[in-house]
């Protein structure tokens, strides 16, 4: 059922650098100037964090062979993160467009 552990390790991997050192930077206090403001920046951490979480449910699993309930289950998991990024992802829009340039960080 499962395809070569190898390849969920290099997506994992992938998924690693790519998602998880940005939000690590906003949450310990670093924002950026596009940002505008901690408040943005916090909900763009929290909705990379959800996808990275989604990649890790979605190819630990299948690395370990788990059966096929639980890999269904953990996808299942995964899509539920990946609805909670979109609504932070949209937080962080609607925040954005109420602080306006005056009232920079």
């Amino acid at each position: 059922m499962h395809a070569n552990p190898a390849l969920h390790a290099v997506a994992l991997a992938a998924a690693t650098l790519l998602l998880l050192p940005l939000p690590v930077a906003l949450l310990r206090g670093w924002t950026p100037e596009r940002l505008r403001s901690r408040a943005v920046a916090r909900a763009y951490a929290y909705a990379m964090l959800g996808l990275y979480a989604q990649a890790c449910l979605n190819t630990v699993p299948r690395m370990l062979d788990a059966p096929a309930r639980l890999t269904t289950a953990c996808s299942a998991a995964g899509v539920a993160l990946c609805v909670a990024a979109a609504v932070f992802f949209t937080q962080a829009a609607v925040r954005a467009r109420r602080v306006g340039p005056e009232s920079a960080r």
